[in-house]
């Protein structure tokens, strides 16, 4: 049968580390993503969803977009290639230059916004009044210390994950957040603002000192004396830092679209958005981050079926287990708020709201896991063109359509566009994975697809309505949420017998 077809030789024992690996470093941003929730419990404990938590909101976002683009964005998509194609001493010649080059030019863009500060929070809060703006631009100004250090984090851990050292870079999220909740913590409630920006760049430096420390264990003196940044990494960076500088930057051109409707408006939709980001990213950035360095290795020094295959892997496993938090998710939103956001201070109906908008955030969870795969993808190919142009369709996009639905939904239009246009990315790259990396490969993810993740998607959700109708009390909702998640994972077990095979495997090698 084609459930138990067998995988292509070499695969397994590459299979079986990077699931060790992507295990490893899933725990590590659970702990991260968790304490990033924490950050914004807290604001909604202190304020609710007010003008005054879209102050705080928008300054304690801003260094996240910066540090996630550099983090897991272009930088490393660009860097971790290169480094793995280099030995002896170059990698860390390549390291030094990225890094004098990276460091220096986002030194300049700190003192840019510094001198614009208030027209930066402008553009990204327009439907919040000018004077609410005004007395926290030098708050703004403190963060912007901040983007030299996230820009160095960002090749350091390039050159860690290129090295297979992928632990200490996923913990640095989480020292970043216990920075920042520290602050929160010390400080008055009046003083959220200055406690957000003194512990984003406090964050910031601890992380880039806890992460450089690490390069001790692999670090080879400098060989090389040429320039090893050639056009060839320029135009791979470009490309890739286009398609992910678009992702990063699509949820917040959502909440500035958002800021236009009432006060509190963007807080809720960024309370939704970090709902849904929280399995995203534990997940599917886990899965994302070790499949990078084993794509760029098949591509340097393997064969195409390979990387076909490890490609293929990594899909079917995000897309499983998106659609199993997905389903679940969706139905029990306004289970799930509660449970997050429990003595947060929500005036009448913003519960509700909340939970609107996170059941549709929930539904782009298998599209937005699939760009992922695909920006890692094309990125260790080298082959990114298509990404610039699939990101730049996706821009076009929520910027056209998102004005259009709020005007006729509301703030849920907002969400629904943005969602819709990871459902047109993941059409948009899944044709171009074809193209690129052999028409096999979407069929070959895809494979009993109607068995392995269509017939588990009904009975997840079959349970999921049934609790949803039958229970009302918020611990039986999670109890029923969690058996409809349960049921997925177990029939999917069960009914995939690639899956199956793997696991057979894996028991076998262990215990040999």
């Amino acid at each position: 049968m084609k459930g138990n077809a067998p995988v292509p030789a070499g695969t397994s024992g590459r299979g079986d580390a990077m699931l060790r690996s992507t295990l490893v470093v899933a725990g590590l941003v659970l702990l991260g993503r968790v304490t990033g929730f924490g950050r914004e419990w807290l604001i909604a404990l202190r304020a609710g969803a007010t003008d005054s938590t879209d102050v705080a909101i928008v300054l304690l976002t801003f260094p996240d977009l910066m540090v996630n683009l550099l983090l897991s964005g272009g930088l490393a998509a660009a860097l971790v290639p290169a480094f793995k194609r280099l030995e002896g001493g170059a990698d860390t010649a390549l390291f030094l230059q990225a890094s004098r080059l990276v460091g220096g030019l986002f030194l300049l863009l700190a003192l840019v916004l510094f001198a614009l500060a208030p027209q930066m929070l402008g553009v990204l809060a327009p439907g919040l009044p000018a004077a609410t703006l005004a007395p926290h631009g030098n708050a703004f100004r403190l963060m912007t210390v901040a983007l030299p250090l996230a820009a160095l984090s960002g090749v350091v851990v390039a050159l860690l994950n290129a090295n297979g050292r992928f632990a200490i870079g996923a913990a640095g999220t989480l020292v970043f957040n216990l920075a920042v909740i520290s602050c929160l913590l010390m400080a008055d409630a009046d003083k959220t603002v200055l406690a957000i920006a003194v512990g984003v760049t406090g964050g910031c430096l601890l992380r880039l000192l806890m992460q450089a420390s690490e390069l001790r264990h692999d670090w080879i003196a400098p060989t090389e004396r040429k320039n090893l940044i050639d056009r060839s990494l320029i135009r791979h960076f470009l490309g890739s830092f286009s398609f992910i500088t678009i992702l990063v930057a699509l949820p917040p051109l959502a909440r500035a679209i958002s800021s236009l409707e009432e006060a509190g408006a963007l807080s809720l939709f960024n309370y939704a958005y970090k709902l849904v980001e929280l399995p995203m990213g534990v997940v599917i950035g886990s899965i994302s981050t070790v499949l990078l360095p084993r794509l760029a290795a098949d591509v340097a020094h393997g064969t195409r079926d390979r990387v076909q295959a490890n490609l293929a892997l990594g899909m079917r496993v995000v897309i499983g287990i998106s659609i199993g938090i997905a389903i679940p998710a969706a139905i029990f939103s306004d289970t799930l708020v509660q449970l997050a956001f429990f003595k947060a201070s929500f005036e009448s109906g913003q519960v509700e709201a909340l939970s609107v908008l996170a059941a549709i955030g929930f539904v782009s969870l298998p599209f937005q896991g699939l760009l992922t795969i695909y920006g890692s993808a094309f990125a260790a190919s080298g082959h990114t063109r298509p990404l610039v142009v699939t990101a730049a369709i996706m821009l076009v996009a929520v910027a056209a359509t998102a004005p259009i639905a709020r005007n006729l939904l509301g703030l849920p239009g907002v969400m629904a566009a943005y969602a819709g246009v990871y459902a047109l990315g993941a059409v948009l790259l899944s044709w171009q994975a074809g193209r690129r990396f052999g028409p096999g490969t979407v069929p070959l993810a895809f494979r009993d697809a109607p068995k392995a993740l269509l017939l588990p998607a009904l009975i997840a959700a079959g349970i999921a309505l049934l609790g949803d109708r039958s229970s009302d009390g918020l611990l039986a909702r999670a109890a029923w949420a969690s058996a409809s998640f349960a049921a997925f994972l177990a029939s999917a077990a069960i009914l995939d017998g690639r899956l199956r095979a793997s696991f057979a495997r894996s028991t076998k090698k262990s215990a040999s």
